[in-house]
């Protein structure tokens, strides 16, 4: 059905601010729609419109043809309208099949109570043919991040909603997660099913996608078919300019040896990690999900143990590490998960930035306040970041969440960094702000383990690139000689 749905003239302002300006926006029945735009653009916000958390200021919104005015999420559900968020929004401590049909679960007919084992039998079916070998018993928590997006999927595919709102569904996912996403969304679309799908990886909009409408400073500035379009058009009506170089990579040269990494072990969940890092140097670090890439920085940082093994830190050997020790000896971890792991989301920046080293700051055990403040007022300058210093980062874009991440361990002056997808769900713009912080560390004599799905990013920005499959590390490939495919048949098991 064509124009199934239908946003007009969608007005939005927050404390007087315009952040939607009289937008128009429609997805057909059985197509996928595109929302592209920076970070901070409005596309979020117009989404989020539509599925009831906020209420637009001014417009009119019609699903099959008929005025609705959405007043909370649970009317948008009602209405047939479903949004997979960026964040994981999962209960941790229940299992797959509880947090699927929270709130649906079917009853027995006989005594009214819920009928678990249906609940469960339904999930396991839906896993399976999502090709995921779970048991839909198992607790979210022990989960991939890859794996809870598809139970955040899976949620969406019970409610039988006709919109499905995709907010950076690959944000945490691996190739092979990737193509699995996208064999669904095909089946959507054959149901009918309009999805909205909102992406900062422009190759994959090419791929996956329809029509396109491109966000820009809180205004549609374009939409049309994405056939109409090439990769470098929808990068420069995106950021409103052109774009040189999407890996900046800089030529550093490679010092001696910082970290060595001698048969680490844990818990069978990583077996016989060999690793050397060099100063300036970066080491990309991929696998598909579940290969032990994020246990293995988890070791490293001291969140994990005890291991198996020897980690041989600026030259002294560890056969024990906590965060404490990491952080003393300039290692730090810059986690991929900005909300749950990476800040704290209700204090603002300058408290945030100064946490890592509140010594830096005190005296005699007392906060100066004037010296935290103008400090990290420097760092912000450094990293091109234009906020209110007492704004909390909850307030703050992804791509400015991820920068703070990086300041707090700039004001530790860490040596080596640890660095967890780094530019997961930002905009273009920001990554290569990324990139370049990357590059001003490395110039400057840090080193850098960078963690990432994304291999163009692994094979744009890094110096070695380390492949993980169940465990271990199957092979150290020079930046000459990798290619995706050579990855990618290591990363599923291939020797």
């Amino acid at each position: 059905m064509n124009n199934y749905l239908q946003m007009n003239n969608i007005t939005k302002r927050f404390h007087g601010n315009v952040v939607l300006n009289a937008v128009n926006f429609s997805a057909d029945a059985g197509q996928v729609h595109a929302l592209i735009g920076e970070n901070g653009a409005g596309k979020s916000t117009l989404m989020k419109v539509l599925a009831g958390l906020f209420q637009a200021d001014a417009g009119e919104i019609y699903i099959g043809g008929n005025p609705v005015s959405i007043t909370s999420p649970k009317h948008s559900q009602e209405l047939g309208i479903a949004m997979i968020y960026q964040e994981i929004r999962l209960f941790q401590d229940l299992n797959i099949a509880e947090n699927v049909f929270i709130r649906r679960e079917p009853l027995k007919k006989w005594n009214g109570f819920i009928d678990w084992e249906q609940v469960s039998h339904q999930t396991g079916k839906y896993l399976a043919d999502l090709g995921l070998n779970i048991n839909a018993r198992t607790p979210v928590k022990l989960l991939s991040s890859g794996q809870q997006k598809f139970v955040e999927i899976i949620k969406a595919l019970v409610q039988d909603a006709k919109i499905i709102i995709m907010d950076e569904p690959t944000a945490a996912l691996t190739e092979q997660e990737i193509q699995i996403l996208f064999k669904v969304i095909d089946d959507l679309k054959k149901m009918g099913v309009a999805v909205i799908y909102i992406s900062h990886r422009i190759e994959e909009i090419i791929q996956i996608a329809d029509q396109v409408t491109v966000i820009r400073e809180g205004e549609a500035v374009k939409s049309c078919s994405v056939k109409e379009l090439e990769l470098n058009d929808l990068i420069r009506m995106m950021i409103g300019k052109e774009l040189d170089d999407r890996f900046p990579k800089l030529k550093v040269k490679i010092g001696k040896e910082v970290l060595r990494l001698e048969n680490v072990s844990y818990y069978g969940r990583i077996r016989n990690i060999n690793l050397d890092v060099k100063r300036g140097e970066i080491i990309g670090l991929t696998g598909l999900s579940g290969s032990g890439k994020g246990t293995l920085a988890k070791v490293l940082f001291g969140i994990y143990g005890p291991y198996e093994g020897k980690i041989i830190l600026q030259g002294k050997p560890y056969t024990s590490i906590t965060p404490h020790i990491a952080k003393k000896n300039g290692l730090c971890f810059v986690t991929g998960d900005n909300m749950e792991e990476g800040l704290l989301l209700n204090a603002p920046f300058v408290e945030n930035i100064s946490l890592t080293n509140l010594e830096r700051v005190s005296k005699l055990g007392f906060l100066n306040a004037d010296k935290e403040r103008q400090l990290t007022k420097d760092l912000m300058n450094r990293l091109d970041l234009e906020i209110n210093e007492e704004e909390n980062v909850n307030n703050l874009s992804g791509g400015k969440q991820k920068k703070v991440i990086f300041a707090k361990w700039l004001f530790a002056n860490a040596k080596v960094l640890i660095i967890e997808e780094p530019t997961a769900g930002i905009d273009i713009s920001s990554k290569i702000d990324i990139y370049n912080i990357m590059n001003e560390l490395v110039l400057s004599g840090a080193s850098i383990i960078m963690i990432s799905s994304d291999l163009s990013e692994i094979m744009g920005m890094s110096d070695r690139i380390a492949v993980m499959f169940d465990g271990e590390i199957k092979k150290i490939y020079e930046r000459e000689e990798a290619t995706k495919e050579k990855i990618l048949y290591l990363a599923s098991g291939g020797k």
